[in-house]
């Protein structure tokens, strides 16, 4: 626990069943800090995005829908003026086909979302938090990036395929 603000189980659980299951079920798992600033939470089922395909070329067409999905979520998100933005955590598992080799590889990814707009003492336990989330995630080893733009999560894929993100 960093900041005061504690890790709920069920993140842990959520991971778990996200990183280490035989067959993955979801493509895409979020975490936000509760709305008293107590805890970090999963987020709404709508942003437990599902995985469906494994090979060659659906599952890298499945990752760029993913990607269009949850940008249309988070646009969403920011252009509701009756919703507050929300920094959240997003762990995404990335299909691409590695532009070097030609072979479909797979990454997991945490993006640490804090979108312009969003409240400052939202974005101070965010920010306060983020190790102590991390750390509370048994085996976590995923690489993580910062994204605040919706243009950010667009550069994502690209970047692996190329092979400038490991």
């Amino acid at each position: 626990m960093t900041s005061g603000v504690a890790v709920d189980e069920s993140c842990n659980a959520m991971w778990l069943e996200f990183h280490s299951g035989k067959v993955k079920s979801r493509r895409v798992i979020t975490f936000r800090v509760n709305d008293k600033y107590q805890m970090i939470i999963p987020d709404a089922d709508k942003w437990q995005l599902p995985m469906h395909h494994y090979n060659v070329n659906e599952a890298a067409v499945e990752t760029k829908e993913t990607i269009k999905a949850l940008k249309e979520l988070l646009a969403a998100e920011l252009a509701d003026d009756n919703q507050k933005n929300e920094p959240r955590w997003i762990i995404m598992y990335f299909d691409y086909v590695d532009k070097i080799d030609g072979r479909l590889t797979g990454k997991e990814i945490l993006i640490k979302w804090c979108p312009d707009g969003v409240k400052v003492k939202s974005r101070m336990t965010f920010a306060s938090s983020s190790k102590g989330f991390v750390d509370a995630l048994d085996g976590f080893k995923a690489l993580v990036v910062q994204a605040d733009e919706l243009e950010e999560i667009d550069d994502l894929l690209p970047r692996f395929e190329k092979g400038l993100l490991k």
